[in-house]
């Protein structure tokens, strides 16, 4: 009898954990540093290019970068076990790109996410060996 209660409970609180990431995604986020694959350590952005952006619960995705002379919107979405997200950008400062929904590439890390700070690897291969890796954003949540 132990072991149905157990499995419930353990179902319950994988749901809840799920929108607990949610959750703490759907913000408005500011960039403060970045690092380059292969860095050691992140260097501070300078206010002007740095990255906002923000994530609704029902999967709309804005960004302005430069000062907000870059504006873009789309989607957003997690992998299955939400270790990773996506995006789809259908929006550039008012012109539209229909159609970017159907590529559903999840290749955005997420390296640390909690209250107040997230942090996320934009995976990619570099160089003429094509080596796996990820530049990394950093980014502190202003709502």
């Amino acid at each position: 009898m132990k072991y149905p209660v157990l499995v419930i409970l353990l179902i319950v609180s994988l749901i809840k954990i799920d929108a607990d990431k949610k959750e703490l995604l759907c913000h408005h986020w500011v960039q403060f540093a970045s690092k380059k694959n292969g860095a050691v350590v992140p260097i501070s952005v300078v206010a002007l290019m740095a990255k906002e952006c923000s994530f609704a619960r029902d999967g709309k995705y804005d960004e302005m970068m430069y000062n907000k002379a870059f504006r873009a919107s789309g989607k957003w979405f997690f992998n299955s076990d939400q270790t990773k997200m996506g995006m789809t950008i259908d929006n550039v400062n008012g012109q539209n790109f229909p159609g970017q929904d159907q590529f559903r590439n999840t290749n955005i890390i997420i390296l640390k996410l909690t209250k107040d700070t997230l942090v996320y690897g934009e995976e990619a291969y570099y160089g003429k060996d094509r080596v796996y890796g990820h530049d990394d954003l950093y980014f502190v949540r202003r709502d």
